[in-house]
This record gives C-alpha cells, sequence and structure tokens, in this order.
C-alpha cells in the first residue's frame, strides 16, 4: 500500500487537528495584538494611512509566528488531547511573548537612540525591515529551543526562557559588531541615524546579518544533546558553541565578501548611496554562511 511510504501517523490525525486549529487562531490574534501593543488601530494604519512600513512590519510579525509555532507544533504528542492543546497553547503564547520582549530589547539595548515603533509609524521602511527581521530571527531561535527541550512541561518552560535570553546576548553583540564596523567606515557616523535616513540598502543588509546569527544560534541546538538533569552544564556547553558559530559565521563571510564584492567599495555603495543590490548580495552571504554551517552541523 502506498500509505506505507508516508511518514504520517495517521492515529494521531485528531491531534494534528488540534495543533493547527490553535496555530490558527493564534496568527489569527496577531493583527490585533500588534495594533494593541502599538496603541494603534491596524485596519486604520493599512486601509486608511497606506501604511506600507507598518504592513512590511505586520507580515514579518506573523510569518515569525509561523515559524516558531513549528517548534511548538513539531515535539512529542501530549497524552491527551487536552494535554497536548495546554501544551500547544502555553508554548505558543510563551513564544508570542518572548517576540514582543525581543522588540523592547532592540529599541532598550541594541539602539537606545532609536524608536523602531516610532519610525515605523512614519513609515520608514528601513525601520520596518529590521523589526520584521528581528521577529524572524528570533522565532527561529525559539523554534530551535521548542524543538530542543523534552520532558515536563515546567521545566522545558524554564529552559526556553533562558535559550531565548542568552540568544539576546549573542544578537546584542551582533548588533553592537555592525554598528562598530558602520561607524569605522564612515568617520563615527551612528548606524541608527542612517536607519531614521531609511536607508533600505542599510537595513537588508543588516537584518540579513541577524537572521544568519539566528540559524546558527539555533543550529547549536542540535549539536548539543538535551538533558533537564544536568541543564545547567548543557546550557553552558550550548552556550559557548553558539558563540563559536557566531564568529565563526562572522570571520567566514568577511571571506567570502573579500571574493564576491572585490574591488566594490561597500561602505560607500551601502552607507552612503543605498546601493541596494551590494546591501542586497552582502546579506545573502551571511544567510548562505548560516545554511551552510546549519546543514553541517545536521540541523
Amino acid at each position: 500500500m502506498f500509505i506505507d511510504y508516508i511518514n504520517i501517523e495517521v492515529d494521531l490525525a485528531l491531534y494534528y487537528l488540534v495543533d493547527f486549529t490553535i496555530a490558527l487562531v493564534l496568527l489569527s490574534g496577531m493583527r490585533f495584538l500588534s495594533g494593541m501593543v502599538g496603541n494603534v488601530s491596524a485596519t486604520h494604519e493599512i486601509s486608511q494611512n497606506d501604511n506600507k512600513a507598518f504592513g512590511v512590519s505586520l507580515a514579518g510579525a506573523m510569518i515569525a509566528v509561523s515559524i516558531m509555532l513549528m517548534g511548538v507544533v513539531s515535539g512529542e504528542s501530549g497524552y491527551s488531547l487536552g494535554d497536548e492543546a495546554l501544551q500547544v497553547v502555553v508554548f505558543g503564547v510563551l513564544g508570542i511573548a518572548l517576540m514582543w520582549v525581543t522588540r523592547f530589547v532592540f529599541d532598550r539595548v541594541s539602539f537606545p537612540g532609536l524608536s523602531i515603533h516610532d519610525q515605523i509609524m512614519q513609515g520608514n521602511m528601513s525601520a520596518s525591515i529590521i523589526d520584521a527581521c528581528n521577529m524572524i530571527a528570533t522565532a527561529i531561535i525559539i523554534k530551535g529551543a521548542m524543538v530542543w527541550v523534552d520532558g515536563d512541561i515546567t521545566v522545558s518552560i524554564a529552559a526556553v526562557v533562558i535559550s531565548f535570553l542568552a540568544s539576546q546576548i549573542i544578537m546584542a553583540l551582533a548588533t553592537y559588531y555592525r554598528a562598530k564596523v558602520y561607524a569605522k567606515r564612515h568617520k563615527g557616523k551612528q548606524l541608527h541615524t542612517a536607519i531614521e535616513d531609511n536607508n533600505v540598502a542599510l537595513a537588508l543588509r543588516f537584518s540579513a546579518y541577524r537572521i544568519g546569527i539566528a540559524i546558527a544560534v539555533s543550529a547549536a541546538f542540535s549539536a548539543v544533546e538535551y538533558d533537564a538533569e544536568y541543564f545547567i552544564n548543557v546550557f553552558i556547553i550550548w552556550f559557548a558553541f553558539a558563540l563559536m558559530l557566531f564568529v565563526l559565521l562572522t570571520l567566514i563571510s568577511i571571506v567570502i565578501r573579500h571574493s564576491v564584492l572585490h574591488r566594490v567599495n561597500i561602505g560607500e555603495e551601502v552607507g552612503e548611496q543605498g546601493n541596494v543590490a551590494v546591501g542586497v548580495i552582502e546579506g545573502s552571504i551571511y544567510v548562505v554562511v548560516a545554511l551552510l554551517l546549519s546543514g553541517l552541523i545536521g540541523a
């Protein structure tokens, strides 16, 4: 029978339906949650103000939630339908909450001189791209953590939160690094000023770098075996491995960049002229290297 070759457990069809239904409900609520968090009307911004930046930000949030929900629904099924529904709801809500937390961290820690929300409300596409990709990057890490953890739900929640907080340290380091590189290339100018000036090329490159780091950090979960009983030791090993991948990705990307963009003045093209072609190419290098590292590790 052809069904013997399909790798889906038919007996768990009802569990799949419950997971999918809850996921759809959580996704449907993103539009209203986005408006509530920003204290604005999503409908007004989209249909009346035609705020493209708000639309990009909301679309990024929905994609991010979908990525995160992959981690929620891909684990072992619960002991009962009720247990399964509870786990999906708890981890789904937790994931959404953590993604909104990363927005706060980004504004207050990574770019204290820039309000991403205010820029989006002013129609700044660069800010919306960065906001959308920031949530997508966070979702990639949260998904990795949710797939990684196992066992008691309380311990698993704690493990996901701790892994998220640790990953934010790495993401903040990545932002600090890019800000320093930008200042060096542009005689002390600030990265957040270029974002306020709506430099889309810079936003695309910066966002791709953060997504690349997120893929690498998430790959570290596959390299370290989870053990709830010795979580502290396991976590330290994971964090060290994630840091190593962050540094490795950055160094390899620099080498490839000099080859692919040979004789191209990247600082001038992206930072001054807003050359989207160069920005996208350099950004893609980070993602490509991250995907290769992830593939080698087996994520």
